[in-house]
């Protein structure tokens, strides 16, 4: 058989035709088949091979089809011409519904809908094909729906599009808007059209189909911009072949009208995503280039021009510390008015933060992925429960020595004089900056990023294998997280003995600014900035937008994000909070089979099975140093409290209280109100509805890195990650083609 005289036919069986909420009609249900066929066939051999092939009585049911070309509307099948028109529009593959029973919400049968389609089609009064409501069957994505559904965003459908005009005096705004309505009329009537006359005074629209009647024409009022109808003449006259020749174009920049909703719910809306729903909603096809495009587009649409974002900035500034008083937000620019940093800390937050949270921040740096990239600065604390306080953020044009040291000055106006812990990795800009302002002995290394470099290090070694590698990593944690000096030496002879030059890398990466015993001041067991890494995660999404729609973007998360650790409160059982009260039972769990003796004075002294410790509770002190370091009794000071009669939650340090928790969710933040943002004049001023004038800000010049962009962050290696299966025994940590297991 030769495959070009054959066509594949998928068969729809078993399904109803039911009218949604919007007035389509879907086939929902039933079962699939396939089948080849010849083209040379006749319509009854047609029929008794689909019958044969579906096992239905041969009398009775009704078949209809679609198009390649307009896969919504169901074409009537019922005679050999009709048979002939599926083959010839059809390349290789075409969609036959079989419907015995299928009656609409309408009460009238498909039969009667295909009838009245093949006379839309081929008629000439017909004002618009494939567009009257009862006539159109139209085949919905439902993932369309769905994401629609989820944001709250109702489907722009074809119906509603071809009322964008009204009639002869309808009037638009702009010729702009004049223009985007003949778009969206072309696509909800599934015609192309082109300009015959296209200037500001005068358009005139026709469609492209030779001898078609279809014409619109719009003239300005007076010297305003307003356009108004002139002619509208809502009448075509197509032939099935002029369906191909007549589809509606692609155009990305009035095709965003289409989507606007959308992608302002659901940011996340994937280009491809995009052309598979204008496919089956619109009837449309589209490239990922130009899907791509188009969700640019409506993102300038929605959010405005990335280059113009910058200008606005000195203005939201001003706005947001006349709204918010006590607010700190500076900028500063080169010497040709280009934008180079920017630091924010709202009043709230510096409120909070004097109020009652810890003197412990985590620092950290991530991408802007943006139009003009760029680095977000962070710095971030810790709330009475251990959760995440956001202090202040930046964003640079870049990331180095010079952009540190300034992010950090204005952080040390934030603090003032009150002194405090920094907690981040080692870049050298941060690691230099941080010593001037702070001081080097407040600077603590997270413990993870230590880790790597170790892991790293120990890999170019090569030491041991895979199981050597483990047994050195595990060193590595013993010498972090001792808490006694002696402990330390220990961990660090072991080591040692293990590898000299693994000790000798230890040694050398200054241990005083990570290891617990080393550390002198008080870090409450923080001993990583995964603080600073949650920050980044908590505003992902943002950060791939313009500089000014982060910058209202982050007000609106931290004010819910505020409101929802306030509201926590209700959450406490008594006056420690709930991460703080698991820490506490923990403790006490472990503490259980201790034995205690009683001293006079306050100390008492516990036995764990392994050695003494001395527990002071009037001083508050443990042999361990543990309750010293974190603020929380140890499993021994909890034995030692209990063992007393006293409540363990009374002797644990006043900054895991209700009453700081509340202190600092005390203070108020009002929204930033955009209504009368000011416009940018032609002569590039910036000028409000007051007529005030505010400085201008060109772009970053930033240069594209080589290479292509990269969209995932580079994880850790610590990371947990999905452990692999073997398909064939089902043991974990190794796959089909490593198996060296028997089979049973």
């Amino acid at each position: 058989m030769d495959p070009s005289n054959t066509i594949y036919c998928y068969l729809h069986i078993g399904g109803e035709l039911v009218r949604d909420e919007h007035g389509n009609v879907e086939y929902i249900g039933g079962r699939r088949e396939g089948l080849s066929l010849e083209r040379s066939m006749t319509y009854n051999d047609f029929v008794s091979r689909l019958c044969g092939k579906m096992n239905i009585n041969i009398v009775g049911p009704t078949f209809s089809y679609t198009l390649p070309f307009d896969l919504y509307a169901l074409q009537p099948l019922k005679n050999d011409e009709d048979l002939t028109n599926m083959f010839q529009f059809s390349d290789r593959f075409a969609r036959v519904y079989i419907c015995i029973a299928s009656i609409v919400e309408d009460d009238e049968t498909i039969e009667n809908e295909g009838q009245r389609l093949n006379e839309t089609i081929v008629g000439s009064n017909s004002p618009v094909p494939y567009s009257a409501r009862d006539v159109d069957i139209i085949m919905q994505s439902r993932g369309f729906h769905q994401r629609c559904a989820e944001s709250h965003v109702g489907p722009l459908e074809s119906s509603h599009f071809e009322s964008a005009i009204l009639g002869s005096g309808h009037t638009f705004s702009t010729a702009n808007d004049f223009r985007d309505a003949i778009y969206l009329m072309s696509v909800g009537g599934r015609f192309r059209y082109k300009f015959k006359r296209n200037c500001l005074k005068h358009m005139t629209v026709i469609c492209v189909v030779e001898g078609c009647p279809w014409k619109v024409t719009a003239r300005a009022v007076g010297r305003t911009k307003i356009v108004q109808v002139h002619t509208f003449r809502n009448e075509h006259n197509h032939s099935l072949e002029d369906v191909l020749v007549s589809e509606p174009a692609v155009r990305c920049n009035r095709a965003t009208t289409m989507i606007d909703d959308v992608i302002r719910s659901n940011p996340d809306y994937l280009p491809r995503q995009i052309c598979k729903d204008f496919r089956r909603q619109y009837g449309m096809q589209l490239n990922y280039c130009q899907a791509w495009n188009l969700k640019e587009k409506a993102k300038e649409r929605i959010h405005g021009v990335p280059q113009c974002s910058y200008k606005l900035l000195p203005w939201l500034c001003t706005r947001l510390i006349e709204t918010n008083p006590g607010t700190i937000a500076e900028y500063r620019c080169s010497d040709d008015g280009h934008f180079m940093q920017l630091f924010v800390a709202l009043s709230v937050s510096i409120h909070g933060f004097q109020m009652g949270c810890r003197p412990i921040i985590s620092i950290d740096s991530s991408h802007m992925s943006g139009p003009y990239k760029g680095a977000l600065f962070s710095a971030s604390s810790y709330d009475a429960d251990d959760g995440m306080f956001p202090l202040a953020y930046g964003l640079f044009s870049s990331e180095n020595y010079e952009d540190w040291l300034w992010f950090l000055e204005k952080l040390k106006m934030v603090i003032g004089e009150r002194e405090v812990i920094i907690i981040s990795d080692r870049h050298q800009g941060i690691i230099r900056s941080v010593s001037e302002v702070f001081g080097s002995e407040n600077h603590a290394h997270c413990y993870r990023h230590i880790k790597e470099n170790f892991s790293s290090f120990l890999t170019k070694l090569n030491s041991k294998g895979r199981k050597g590698k483990e047994n050195a990593l595990q060193m590595l944690d013993s010498i972090a997280y001792a808490r006694l000096d002696c402990d330390y030496e220990v961990a660090v002879d072991t080591l040692r003995t293990f590898n000299h030059d693994l000790a000798k890398w230890v040694e050398e990466n200054n241990p005083q600014h990570w290891a617990m015993s080393k550390f002198k001041k008080m870090r409450w067991d923080k001993m990583t900035s995964n603080l600073a890494e949650f920050f980044n995660s908590w505003l992902r999404h943002e950060r791939h937008h313009n500089i000014c729609v982060f910058f209202i973007e982050h007000m609106d998360k931290l004010g819910s994000l505020l409101v929802e650790h306030k509201n926590g409160l209700i959450k406490w059982n008594g006056c420690i909070g709930p991460k703080t009260e698991e820490k506490i039972a923990l403790n006490i769990a472990k503490g259980e089979n201790y034995i205690t003796y009683l001293h006079l004075g306050s100390s008492m002294k516990v036995s764990n099975g392994k050695a003494f410790l001395e527990v002071d509770l009037m001083e508050r002190t443990c042999t361990c140093k543990a309750w010293q370091m974190s603020g929380i009794p140890c499993d021994h000071a909890c034995a030692a409290i209990r063992r007393m009669g006293f409540d363990v939650s009374d002797y644990v340090d006043d900054w895991y209280k209700y009453n700081l928790q509340e202190k600092i969710y005390s203070g108020s933040m009002r929204t930033l109100v955009t209504h009368d943002m000011p416009r940018i004049d032609e002569d590039r001023t910036v000028r409000d509805a007051l007529g005030h004038t505010y400085p201008f800000l060109n772009p970053p010049t930033t240069k594209r890195p080589p290479g292509r962009p990269r969209k995932r962050r580079i994880e850790s290696q610590f990371m947990s990650k999905k452990m692999v299966h073997c398909s064939r025994c089902n043991q974990p940590g190794h796959n089909r083609a490593t198996c060296n297991n028997p089979l049973p």
